[in-house]
């Protein structure tokens, strides 16, 4: 009976899921946090979301519920990749601290703890963007133009002026203006988009109107945006060496819905196409374009980047005459690598009988090529043991009970140590090797538990962590542990199910030989009376 209880209580506790350790958000503004999971094991788990690091976290948002939304949160769970998603949105100050995500389970739920900080972000330089149709401004109709500043804490503030010899003249606090004919008092405007948050403010470009025809019933004007027109980007962007950027490149969709669009180096009408939307693919070497017709948005994607791809480049749309281009610069830098974070490659019950266990380390950011090397912690001096980004774990090579290993990820700008491996030896045999591995903030993830009366083929009981990439891993070594993994459930539930049983009959046959026992003693009496 011991042994049944022990079986039953020895619920699997996983470490398989995890997050960006510390992230940031912008007073105002929305952010989401990606949680990854085992979505072979967890697919079809509630997942949740809660403020706080213990198991008393506070709950904020469910799967489970409508939608996935309460409040500010929401949470969407993508199970084809093992990702769920979570989105807060209007952070405020007050939501700097420890959040976790987590999955519902019997026993102890599966959850990672992460840092959200929230600071407040001075405003970027305001972009302006026609809203009306080309021909709006043709006899008595009104132009629209909108100002929008896409970084910064909220509320921003905004402000229209008109240039003036003086004193440039406030016309409008908000971030629309419309311009009427009759609102003309010569033939030449000139007006500018101003916005601003506690943090400071900052001024779009000069919007320019000119007026050549002017009558009661007939209206017409030239408009136009200085230096853009109706093509814009930001203005300048840093990209990390060896690693990928996008740039966003916005246009008029109204106009340009069906134009080609490209990218080339430098700032000119004379610079070089790097890649264009009527190419195969879109793709040209390391470069890609896609163009998203229906938000008016061409995305440029630059591969692999190198310290001499800074310098100036132009978003640009083929039409006949003067093509509309902007022209950014980009930055290269290099990065420090991040701590690297530790996944478990193999099947759950991989240590189980003499199998290996394999972790891979990965530093998420950092200029690249980033090296990887593995140490074996050791009481004089930790010693080198593979210098890749994998390290296999097998029964021949522990020689004590106890070990700890670590990685360390570093390039030219240098490197950062990981968290703790510890493996901890349960048997060694030549046919039987059995072991616990453990990440060291994460918790149990292969065990390999025996119990002297049990058939150990019986008692493996494994629970796993992350599996980091979706690269088809189902090979017959990990098949087999899956459906271990099932027997084994379903056994443990069959085994509880029989304990409620025998304790119910139990209980039932104790309380029938009761009240036979009283049966039996009011007879006596009455015979004896």
């Amino acid at each position: 009976m011991q042994i049944l209880i022990l079986l039953i209580c020895c619920l699997p506790v996983s470490g398989a899921l995890w997050a960006k350790k510390n992230v940031r958000g912008v007073v105002g503004r929305a952010i989401t946090i990606d949680c990854h999971y085992d979505k072979h094991t967890y697919r079809s788990y509630v997942k949740y979301w809660c403020h706080g690091w213990t198991t008393e976290c506070s709950v904020l948002v469910k799967t489970s519920e409508q939608d996935g939304q309460r409040g500010r949160m929401s949470i969407t769970d993508n199970k084809r990749e093992g990702i769920f998603v979570v989105t807060m949105k209007d952070l405020r100050s007050g939501d700097t601290g420890w959040y976790s995500c987590g999955i519902e389970q019997l026993g102890i739920d599966p959850r990672f703890n992460l840092r959200l900080q929230i600071s407040y972000e001075s405003v970027s330089v305001p972009v302006l963007r026609f809203l009306s149709p080309p021909n709006a401004s043709c006899f008595g109709g009104s132009v629209s133009v909108s100002c929008e500043s896409a970084q910064g804490s909220l509320p921003i503030r905004y402000t229209w002026y008109k240039k003036a010899t003086s004193e440039d003249l406030m016309i409008s606090d908000t971030n629309q203006l419309d311009l009427y004919c009759p609102s003309f008092a010569q033939h030449h405007h000139q007006y500018y988009c101003r916005a601003s948050n506690n943090n400071g403010g900052k001024s779009s470009e000069m919007f320019k109107l000119s007026d050549f025809n002017r009558s009661e019933k007939n209206c017409s004007y030239v408009n136009q945006i200085s230096s853009i027109g109706a093509l814009c980007a930001k203005k300048n962007v840093t990209g990390v060496v060896g690693r990928a950027i996008t740039i966003d490149c916005y246009y008029d969709k109204h106009m340009y819905w069906s134009y080609v669009k490209y990218w080339c180096h430098g700032w000119s009408r004379s610079c070089s196409v790097l890649v264009k939307t009527n190419e195969q693919d879109g793709q040209r070497g390391r470069m890609s374009i896609t163009d998203n017709k229906t938000e008016g948005i061409f995305v440029v994607t630059m591969k692999d980047l190198h310290s001499g791809d800074r310098g100036w480049y132009s978003c640009g749309i083929e039409q006949s005459g003067y093509d509309p281009l902007f022209a950014l610069r980009l930055q290269i830098s290099y990065e420090s690598v991040s701590v690297p974070v530790l996944r478990f490659l193999s099947p759950a019950n991989a240590s189980c009988f003499g199998g290996s266990v394999s972790v891979s380390c990965e530093s998420v950011q950092g200029s690249l090529p980033i090296w990887y090397t593995w140490y074996k912690k050791a009481t004089s001096e930790d010693l080198t043991i593979s210098d890749t980004d994998k390290l296999d774990l097998q029964c021949s090579s522990f020689t004590q009970d106890h070990h700890q290993y670590y990685c360390r990820a570093s390039n030219n700008n240098g490197g950062k140590s990981s968290e703790m491996v510890d493996v901890s030896l349960l048997n060694r045999s030549e046919k039987n090797c059995s072991y616990v591995a453990r990440i060291s903030s994460i918790g149990p993830v292969y065990t390999c538990e025996e119990f002297s009366t049990v058939s150990p083929k019986t008692t493996c009981s494994t629970s796993k962590n992350i599996n980091s990439t979706d690269n088809q891993t189902t090979s017959s070594g990990s098949t087999s542990a899956s459906k271990s993994y099932i027997v084994w459930s379903v056994l443990r539930w069959v085994l509880f199910a029989l304990l409620v049983i025998c304790t119910v009959s139990v209980t039932t046959c104790t309380r029938k030989t009761k009240l036979l026992n009283e049966s039996d003693h009011h007879r006596s009496a009455n015979v004896a009376r």
